[in-house]
């Protein structure tokens, strides 16, 4: 862009300076039009970033509430507690690796103490915790009223799953991605040309600079777009996955205290 932006600056102080300039007034029109398209892309694809994150948060919640509501009302604990106590920590690795690469199974098995061979693993995962659930209410260590209180938490954790496969499943438009890089390239190469007549061999650095804050933030846009990915500006889900882990464990714990 630089050299692009020095052949507009030697054009301007040669022979040829009365060819080839863009009107001022349609530079501003087009700053204007292509800011306002990259507002709408920056602030959608921020959207849906935040959004996952208010899940994962919502999952957190759910997690520890969950816990917190067995601990005072599944009675005794026994091998049925501890299992429900994996299924919960299992639950948010599942959904990690269901909205990445794939659920390895083995790994899996390891952390939830069973084997889970689902194509859906995390609905796999929450079937059996109404299992125990269930179980618990016919053997009635659980009153009925007590299970709707339980179920609020259990429901939570196929809502957040569903709410995650829609943002992971429905990105941004094709067609508003391949309008908004269409009308960057037009307003970068006009930009040299619109602004030479005023700031002269300034054109370079402005022009330098522009396109930096330009296409820097179509590349920000379309980071953080796929909030779970394992890298870049994906979420920090081993991180949210890890505290789950620990605050459900320290709830169980203090049951058998």
């Amino acid at each position: 862009m630089g050299a692009y932006s020095g052949l507009a600056a030697w054009k301007e102080e040669g022979r040829y300076a009365q060819y080839g300039d863009v009107p001022p007034a349609l530079e501003v029109a087009g700053s204007v039009a292509i800011g306002l398209l990259l507002a709408f892309r920056v602030n959608r694809a921020f959207d849906r970033w935040w959004e996952a994150r208010i899940l994962w948060g919502t999952l957190v919640n759910a997690c520890r509430n969950l816990a917190v509501k067995v601990h005072a009302l599944a009675g005794k604990a026994d091998e049925t507690t501890e299992r429900m106590r994996r299924l919960i920590v299992s639950f948010p690795y599942a959904l990690k690796q269901h909205l990445r690469h794939g659920v390895d199974h083995e790994q899996l098995a390891e952390r939830a103490g069973e084997a889970i061979e689902a194509e859906h693993v995390p609905s796999a995962i929450s079937s059996r915790i109404y299992g125990i659930l269930e179980k618990w209410n016919q053997q009635q260590r659980i009153e009925f009223g007590k299970f709707l209180a339980i179920d609020l938490e259990a429901r939570m954790f196929l809502d957040v799953c569903g709410g995650c496969e829609r943002i992971r499943n429905t990105p941004i438009a094709p067609s508003y991605r391949i309008a908004l890089k269409h009308g960057i390239a037009i307003y970068l190469v006009t930009l040299p040309w619109g602004i030479v007549n005023e700031l002269g061999l300034w054109t370079i650095p402005a022009a330098c600079i522009a396109t930096y804050f330009v296409v820097g933030a179509e590349a920000i846009a379309d980071h953080i777009e796929h909030p779970f990915v394992a890298d870049g500006d994906g979420l920090q889900l081993e991180k949210i996955c890890a505290g789950i882990d620990a605050s459900v464990s320290e709830i169980f714990r203090e049951r058998q205290v």
